[in-house]
């Protein structure tokens, strides 16, 4: 009783001291979650106070549209823990004078909008403080100078994208602009106030989605689809980007089925299991001589990738008086029963004898044996026998291929399109491959091997967000 009374109070204490501690770190995490926020809410308002102190000609981001004298990005620890403050400041065209081409004015930069947000790391994840704020030119709105780039991304089905990364460079512009922004709720990033150039470069992308950019004309891209942007004076320049959500494609390859056969001409005993009253001698299975009976069964055969049973065939010599037959047997060595082989109980003597009434999935090993009876002057023998089956498609591994989009990045000089995306792979020691590509048709090239057949047949339609499998049946050019 004091032994259970002892584990028992052990137990409790237990109990009650893992409750604790539970409480306890529970509450260590909340403490430093709460002084990381209250950091982090410091720094912003910090932040926003340097803003207002600056003219409202410097209010901009370096590298930014509007530029300005404000850092893009910035890092500090305090406390031991690392903050990380990223500031974008915008023009934004109020609604109120109308939007756009509408605007009453002509003037789209009516005003500055700056948003701050101080990120940072807790118990392995991630939390921010945003603030948001509007800055009014000190008198009467102005024009901001340049024109206005618009960004629209929309997905595959021409619906908006939103929270897309919109990456903007060009350095060509004085000061150079090098900014980084997402899409609203519409898809949309507005930037009124951009500086007039023609060397816009933009690249957009999303996790799990499929990229589009802007391409520079080169000596081989002489008609860039999209080229850089240019941005004309009190103009707007608008592009669209289409991305969606990334597809699979696996592919397979495989030579064809083909027969294949066991068979032993009986130079030694290797290929046989079982020998009961038989000798091999002389390329011959024969019946020892003064035995009255005997018999012999050889290994089993069998295929990962069996089809269908072939024939059994056999050159046997029985002088009178004396017999041999040949059986077939399971993967158990069990004869296959005559309801499934009829004759196969009492033996076959005449060949070949068909074996495609036996299922491959009761049967999927068999193997060959032979029964003989003899006399003191004679002996019967086997100088041969063979089993076939069909099998296939194999696995056929290291196949090199090219896959090619039908989406185009621009044109040569003579009007050759140059396509988007171009893979080239291989299909591994396991002949199969597996490729994360954007949604698009592409065309298959094998540059050793001609398609047998093919489920689906290239070129492969991929959706977005689909999983394509291939299967691809080769034969050798």
């Amino acid at each position: 009783m004091t032994l259970i009374d002892v584990v028992v109070g052990v137990a409790l204490v237990s109990i009650v001291f893992l409750s604790l501690f539970g409480i306890l770190r529970a509450s260590l995490i909340l403490s430093t979650l709460a002084k990381a926020e209250a950091g982090a809410t410091a720094l912003a308002q910090t932040q926003m106070e340097y803003l207002r102190s600056l003219t409202y000609e410097d209010v901009g981001t370096v590298g930014g549209i509007p530029s300005g004298v404000v850092p893009q990005d910035a890092t500090t620890t305090e406390d031991g823990i690392p903050y990380a403050t990223h500031t974008f400041i915008e023009y934004v065209d109020d609604p109120a004078d109308g939007l756009g081409a509408n605007d009453t004015n002509g003037i789209t930069t009516d005003y500055k909008r700056a948003r701050v947000e101080v990120s940072y790391a807790v118990g392995g994840r991630t939390h921010s403080v945003v603030l948001v704020t509007n800055f009014a030119p000190p008198g009467i709105e102005t024009s901001g100078g340049g024109g206005t780039l618009v960004i629209n991304v929309v997905n595959a089905a021409g619906n908006p994208v939103a929270d897309a990364t919109v990456n903007i460079l060009d350095a060509s512009t004085t000061p150079t602009v090098n900014i980084t922004t997402y899409t609203d709720t519409n898809g949309i990033v507005d930037l009124p106030g951009a500086a007039t150039s023609s060397s816009y470069q933009v690249a957009v992308s999303r996790p799990g989605y499929s990229g589009a950019q802007t391409y520079a004309r080169d000596a081989t891209n002489q008609n860039p689809n999209p080229g850089y942007l240019t941005v004309v004076q009190d103009q707007t320049t608008t592009q669209t980007f289409a991305i969606d959500v990334l597809s699979h494609l696996a592919l397979a390859t495989y030579s064809p089925a083909a027969t294949s056969t066991f068979a032993d001409s009986f130079a030694n005993t290797s290929k046989l299991a079982s020998m009961s009253s038989t000798t091999v001698s002389g390329g011959m299975l024969s019946l020892l001589s003064g035995a009255a009976s005997g018999s012999a069964r050889s290994v089993a055969t069998s295929s990962s990738y069996l089809i269908r049973w072939g024939r059994l065939a056999a050159t046997t010599t029985a002088p009178g008086g004396t017999t041999v037959a040949l059986h077939v047997y399971d993967q158990n060595g069990s004869l296959v029963p005559d309801s499934v082989l009829p004759g196969n109980r009492t033996g076959f003597t005449s060949f070949p004898v068909n074996l495609e009434s036996v299922s491959t999935s009761t049967y999927p090993s068999l193997s060959v044996g032979a029964t003989f009876s003899g006399d003191a002057s004679s002996s019967p023998s086997v100088s041969a026998w063979s089993l076939s089956y069909l099998a296939g498609p194999f696995p056929l591994p290291n196949v090199s291929f090219t896959l090619t989009g039908s989406k185009t990045k621009g044109s040569e000089s003579n009007g050759t399109p140059i396509p988007k995306t171009v893979v080239t792979s291989s299909t591994g020691s396991s002949g199969t491959q597996e490729l994360t590509l954007e949604w698009d048709t592409y065309a298959l090239t094998l540059p050793n091997y001609t398609i047998d057949v093919a489920d689906p047949s290239p070129p492969f339609a991929l959706a977005p967000g689909a999983t394509t499998t291939a299967s691809l049946i080769l034969l050798p050019k």
